[in-house]
């Protein structure tokens, strides 16, 4: 049987300061009266009955799950007890699943994602589920429309159907000399969505990453016992942080790509927003009550009423405790700032 899960559990470092550890993007409402995650589920109880999508999420933001998505069973809400990136939440929901359904497939979906023409989408994603029933592990790639340093990429091999492809080489998020070369060179976004028979995922798991296969298969034995919070807080400490990507799908020969023509943003970065929301007739992305003067190409996110006069290409983002100011060259080095922050404790409480 086909399910779904999206994965919630991220911190968005790169959207400081609206985005912070106590509440982070996947619940904050950006683009009207739905946040990132309800819009996700959205998408995809359109293709599967409620019953069958899950949400994996750090435990402290259980709370926020409920008040979000209240109708959502907590039997479809699976939780870990730390956060140790992506490869170790899609196993967590992988042995879940098999638990309930041992021919089970699954569809992995983050909870960040802005995408629009939704019959593309499930036209794209219900073909991916057949493609799974072969035994593939489906990725889905984009066209690039421009050279983007902040997403993976991925160049197509041979082609075994219409459309599809076995995947040749990825690359994560390269400089921007490098992403233009990809682009000329017809690589494609990797969206980061992947289907795949949770059989097959876990074979592949226990291939390239044989500790953390042992330690799930623990966990694995405890669900539905007494034991399982111990196993699974146990089995958590001892997992290094690694992205399912880095440690199967570049390693994988079962990976096959899907050439999909949803429109498709992962709203990682505030530039992300210059491709959403409407500009004004200077580039200008403005939220917020503002008076702004001889300014191009800003963006301005802001609870409090702003008079901007002579900037250009400037992020600026301000909530009740907290500003961020800087230069779009600079976005990429948000992430590695925010991080040293929380090394300092007379800064800690900004995170």
């Amino acid at each position: 049987m086909e399910y779904a899960c999206i994965l919630s559990g991220g911190s968005g470092l790169r959207l400081w300061p609206k985005s912070r550890k106590s509440f982070p993007k996947q619940f904050l409402k950006l683009f009207g009266d739905k946040s990132f995650l309800e819009m996700t589920y959205d998408r995809i109880k359109k293709i599967l009955p409620q019953d069958r999508i899950f949400i994996v999420t750090h435990i402290n933001y259980r709370s926020h799950l409920k008040l979000l998505l209240p109708h959502v069973k907590d039997e479809n809400l699976i939780f870990e007890p730390e956060q140790k990136e992506t490869l170790a939440c899609i196993a967590l929901v992988c042995i879940h699943v098999l638990k309930k359904d041992p021919d089970s497939i699954l569809g992995v979906f983050p909870s960040d994602h802005f995408i629009s023409n939704m019959e593309k989408f499930e036209i794209n994603i219900k073909k991916g589920y057949e493609l799974a029933k072969k035994g593939h592990i489906v990725c889905f790639g984009l066209t690039p429309t421009r050279a983007e340093t902040n997403y993976g990429y991925i160049k197509k091999g041979e082609k075994i159907a219409e459309g599809v492809f076995l995947t040749e080489r990825f690359v994560e998020k390269p400089d921007s000399k490098k992403a233009k070369y990809l682009v000329k060179s017809g690589y494609l976004w990797n969206s980061g969505i992947y289907i795949f028979k949770v059989s097959s995922f876990l074979k592949e798991l226990k291939r390239y990453m044989p500790h953390y296969y042992d330690t799930f298969m623990r966990i694995f034995s405890a669900i539905s016992n007494d034991n399982y919070i111990e196993e699974l807080k146990k089995g958590y400490k001892l997992l290094e942080k690694i992205s399912v990507d880095k440690a199967i799908m570049e390693k994988t020969k079962k990976l096959v790509v899907c050439i999909s023509e949803f429109e498709w943003d992962d709203v990682g970065t505030w530039s992300a927003f210059e491709r959403i929301l409407r500009k004004d007739e200077n580039g200008n992305v403005i939220k917020a009550e503002a008076v702004v003067s001889e300014s191009k190409n800003c963006i301005i996110f802001s609870d409090k009423f702003v008079m901007a006069l002579g900037i250009k290409d400037i992020i600026l983002v301000s909530v009740e405790d907290a500003i961020l100011i800087c230069h779009k060259s600079k976005e990429r080095e948000i992430k590695d700032i925010i991080q040293g922050i929380a090394l300092n404790e007379k800064y800690k409480r900004f995170l």
